[in-house]
């Protein structure tokens, strides 16, 4: 009986699991019942357009939100996102970022320390942004960017540099 208390479910080498549409693959899995995952070690998770790629994650299969740590690649569209850290709310359709967030496109390569997704179509770059786009530079300390239509907004003040 006590056995039981001292149980953890790890699987190590690669291996690949399954939740509803979300999928995830590590190195390492630890399960922590009844709703937590946690996985390190070459760590990847897919939920329908999203491909995230991290050193290390925790998955709540309950409240439908995971924070992604260390090397963070995130692939949505046709953009990808790298970060220090990111929290994703499934139900909510929110992504955040913290820290040396980088932010590309074909055309487009951004840089901020925090962002936003919000509806999985609104990114929201925050503090010492700069976007760098044929060869011009926008800088701003917030800049809104819709990932459906490729479109640059902001509501603040920018300092654009042109290339001639």
């Amino acid at each position: 009986m006590n056995q039981l208390k001292y149980i953890i479910v790890t699987i190590f080498l690669l291996t690949n699991v399954c939740f509803g549409n979300i999928k995830f693959s590590a190195e390492s899995l630890v399960l922590n019942f009844p709703s937590t995952i946690v996985a390190s070690g070459n760590a990847t998770f897919i939920e329908q357009d999203i491909d995230i790629t991290s050193h290390r994650f925790s998955y709540d299969t309950k409240a439908l939100y995971g924070t992604f740590e260390k090397n963070v690649i995130i692939n949505y569209l046709k953009s990808t996102l790298t970060g220090d850290s990111f929290s994703l709310d499934i139900s909510k359709r929110f992504i955040l970022g913290r820290g040396n967030i980088v932010f590309f496109t074909d055309d487009i390569k951004a840089y901020a320390d925090n962002l936003t997704i919000k509806n999985y179509e609104i990114l929201v770059l925050k503090n010492n942004v700069s976007i760098e786009q044929n060869g011009n530079l926008i800088q701003s300390n917030e800049l809104m960017y819709n990932l459906k239509t490729d479109t640059i907004l902001s509501n603040e003040r920018v300092k654009l540099k042109l290339e001639d």
